[in-house]
């Protein structure tokens, strides 16, 4: 099925199972922190 959905032949506990997947993610490289451009200054039209 999918990740999110827990099938197989051992079943473990949901923590048992954030353990799992977070010690795996400590061993990964870490990933290129998303970058989001600079925002635009706002532009201050005058009022009236």
């Amino acid at each position: 099925m999918s990740d999110s959905h827990r099938t197989g032949p051992h079943m473990l506990k949901p923590r048992a199972l954030k353990r799992m997947r977070q010690s795996q993610a400590a061993l990964r490289p870490q990933r290129e922190p998303l970058r989001f451009p600079e925002p635009e200054p706002p532009v201050w039209k005058p009022l009236g």
